[in-house]
């Protein structure tokens, strides 16, 4: 009789069969999969060690587990590059202002798409957001949930889900930002060019311009990057992180 595998290559081994089971019969997100006893039998190997394996893919979204439910085939989910974002930007391996960047990027090119892709609903959402965050006033939570709706709304127009997933990705360093940059925006003419910045991109998607889209998203991150540059003057008299992203 051979000798039991470490427990460690029990667990690999469960994992790379799942890994492989997923991939060649191209299961969908939703999809069922072996349950604990099935795998356990099938490979010859501990239910604890099957266990830790789903644990695992669960941990990177590949499958889907709880107590007393069938295992599944994991479907697009924000939470495990939630999970590494948060991580780099507590233990500094990235800064603010690189989050700011990748933000950039990603919208710039999210409304350039949205303008090709927006449904009406999507293009009248938009619009709504704009209108809330404008008769919110500066600060306050409605502000908040009006101008991370902008955001999302966005995302979800332009047709590619990998762009909702990273938006929801950085939700909360997002958050973060808009609330530590709200006091920059708290007179009328400073507020006013918030809102109309926004304005600008909805308008621009409405009107299906995707060159307008991009070029109004660039003008709204040239004001996010100055208010990040006060952000980070700020933090050096508090001794705070600066912000990360647009309001």
């Amino acid at each position: 009789m051979s000798a039991p595998l470490p427990v460690d290559t029990r667990v690999s081994t469960a994992l790379r069969h799942l890994q492989t089971l997923i991939r060649d019969q191209a299961l969908p997100a939703g999809a069922p999969l072996p349950s604990e006893v099935q795998l356990s039998r099938e490979l010859g190997i501990s239910r604890g060690s099957v266990r830790e394996a789903y644990r695992a893919l669960a941990a990177t979204g590949a499958v889907e587990v709880g107590n007393g439910r069938v295992p599944r085939v994991g479907g697009l989910n924000a939470a495990p590059v939630t999970s590494m974002l948060e991580h780099v930007l507590d233990t500094r391996q990235v800064t603010p202002q690189h989050v700011l960047q990748l933000r950039r990027a990603i919208e710039i090119q999210a409304a350039s798409l949205a303008a090709m892709h927006r449904s009406a609903a999507q293009a009248a959402a938009l619009e709504g957001t704009v209108t809330g965050m404008e008769r919110s006033g500066p600060g306050g939570d409605a502000f908040v949930t009006h101008d991370l709706a902008f955001h999302e709304t966005l995302a979800q127009a332009s047709g590619n889900p990998l762009f909702a997933v990273l938006n929801r990705a950085l939700h909360r360093v997002f958050e973060s930002s808009i609330r530590r940059g709200q006091h920059h925006y708290a007179d009328p003419y400073h507020f006013g060019a918030l809102v109309e910045a926004h304005r600008k991109v909805a308008a621009a998607v409405r009107n299906q311009d995707a060159p307008g889209a991009a070029a109004a998203m660039r003008e709204h991150f040239a004001q996010a990057e100055l208010v990040a540059m006060l952000l980070e003057l700020d933090s050096g008299e508090t001794g705070e992180e600066g912000g990360a992203g647009p309001r």
